[in-house]
């Protein structure tokens, strides 16, 4: 990490040395300077680590990706059961195709070659109900096995009854052939609304022609967010111009001014609350003419306020919560955390990675949750030499160690690595208790919420990286100016300025947005 230490304004505080101008000249620095920073998790990892996401954006503060999930889909049961494909019954109604034999069994499906017909429910929204083919094997949640004799075709309008529920030509009947129907029954259960039934491979007779060959595509989820513009300013006067501060990384000092340091820490911190907490403030205009935040296929204004001279409304992006908040959720009791909750938790996540395990996880939390986890997972054999104090991460360029606020385990052939992040802890901004700890003081609510985000790859590329505004040798991920008034920070002699004013201002600014590949690989367990 880079040393700091005070100096006083002089001769060797000049241009070339400074460290507006490094900004300017070796844009990579500001890299180097999170370092200054690593109580802003969020930021500190991402940058740290260089997760920054290839996609570029110039003309536009939106950016978008794609995220590939199974390429199967399941057929969900809408109810209904024939034995001709005219005359359909519900699951439930104890007659017909739904007939019950020694009370569990199907009666139409429990012998060697036996013909049904199941509805597959595309009423529901978001369920594929003609995603089958012809010939396909499949199987029923009892472990019975079909094989489809005929494309699924669209259903016969009816309400719902009997366990069945209303469907439209937007659901499919699927014929299906039980194998081994004597000894593997349908069982009454596979056929009620919503149990599952899915391809598990296909089987044709030799000779079969290329037309009985069935095909279907699972297309990639479109995910949207925007691009957030952060800018703070500070003015240094005549009094402040003597104080400045030295950094020093790699044998090489830059300088700048001490009073820039108080904007600096409070601009980062801001952007770790955005990184945390920002909501898009696109509004999307529906049929009714009702205007409400959507996510993603938001328009590209907003009805924020106005600035500056073009006239373009303000756009916030989606920080980490608000990506993930409709993924995994789950609550636990202070004081109660046990290892099993938590692999359990962990559990539930990796069903939705890339990989099975070799996964990464970091675990962002306060002070309460940091307290919980580690007298949960005490216990834990992680290791041949425990946990891993001062964790480490896999970057781009190799491991990164990350210091003593990270430490690191192993559960499930997972990699975990518990970050405190102050921002939760944050007085200021949260106020919601949680119960109170041993000396008598309130917890805070929000202290012991522990967010789980993978930080693997997803399709190839880092599952959270870091979008900024810019390509082709224009960059706002962080921009530093210094805007000259009756003080010049560089040359008092100077009878230039752009402003009388008695003092010279610090800008920064910076344009950038976050990109959760697969929110559904992330969660988030917070305190009852």
């Amino acid at each position: 990490m880079a040393k700091l230490y005070t100096g006083t304004y002089g001769s060797g505080t000049t241009p070339e040395n400074a460290l507006n101008t490094a900004l300017l000249q070796y844009p990579e620095i500001a890299r180097t300077l999170i370092q200054q920073y690593p109580r802003y998790s969020a930021t500190y990892l991402m940058e740290r680590t260089g997760r920054f996401a290839s996609e570029k954006v110039l003309g536009d503060n939106s950016f978008e990706w794609k995220v590939m999930g199974r390429y199967n889909a399941p057929t969900f049961s809408a109810g209904w059961i024939s034995s001709d494909g005219v005359t359909f019954v519900g699951s439930t109604s104890a007659g017909g195709a739904a007939t019950a034999a020694s009370t569990v069994n199907v009666a139409a499906a429990d012998a060697d070659g036996d013909v049904i017909y199941l509805r597959g429910d595309g009423d529901t929204s978001g369920r594929t109900p003609n995603f089958l083919n012809k010939f396909d094997m499949i199987r029923f949640q009892s472990g019975a096995v079909g094989l489809v004799l005929e494309d699924p075709s669209p259903s016969v309008a009816q309400a719902t009854a009997n366990g069945g529920i209303a469907v439209t030509a937007a659901s499919y009947d699927v014929k299906i052939e039980m194998i081994r129907g004597a000894s593997n029954p349908l069982k009454l259960t596979d056929i009620h609304a919503d149990a599952i039934f899915a391809s598990i491979g296909s089987a044709f007779p030799n000779g079969s022609n290329g037309a009985d060959v069935g095909e279907n595509y699972v297309y990639p989820s479109t995910y949207k967010n925007y691009l957030t513009t952060s800018r703070k300013k500070i003015g240094v006067t005549g009094k402040d111009i003597t104080d400045i501060m030295w950094i020093e990384n790699n044998g090489h000092r830059l300088w700048y001014f001490t009073k820039e340091q108080m904007m600096m820490d409070e601009f980062m911190y801001q952007q770790e609350l955005q990184r945390w907490y920002g909501r898009t403030s696109v509004a999307e205009v529906n049929a009714a003419g009702a205007s409400g935040v959507a996510r993603p296929g938001a328009i590209s204004s907003s009805l924020s306020g106005l600035s500056g001279v073009q006239g373009s409304s303000i756009v916030t992006g989606d920080g980490l919560l608000a990506q993930i908040d409709s993924s995994n959720q789950a609550t636990y009791t202070l004081g109660a955390l046990t290892e099993d909750i938590i692999t359990e938790f962990l559990a539930k996540l990796s069903l939705n990675t890339t990989q099975s395990e070799g996964n990464e996880f970091v675990v962002f939390t306060g002070t309460e949750g940091r307290l919980a986890f580690h007298k949960a997972m005490k216990e834990l054999v992680i290791a041949p030499s425990g946990s891993f104090t001062g964790g480490s991460m896999v970057g781009v360029n190799g491991d990164v160690e990350l210091g003593a606020n990270f430490t690191s385990y192993m559960a499930l052939g997972n990699k975990i690595t518990i970050a405190y992040c102050p921002v939760f802890d944050d007085q200021n901004l949260h106020s919601t208790a949680a119960g109170a700890n041993a000396f008598g003081d309130n917890r805070l609510k929000e202290s012991a919420k522990m967010v789980f985000l993978d930080f693997g790859r997803t399709s190839g590329v880092s599952n959270i990286e870091l979008v900024t505004k810019g390509a082709e040798g224009s960059n706002r991920s962080f921009i530093k100016k210094y805007v000259a008034g009756m003080i010049n920070p560089y040359d008092q002699s100077s009878m230039m300025a752009a402003n009388a004013d008695d003092k010279f201002e610090a800008h920064v600014l910076s344009e950038s947005g976050i990109i959760v590949r697969n929110p559904l690989s992330c969660g988030i367990l917070s305190a009852a």
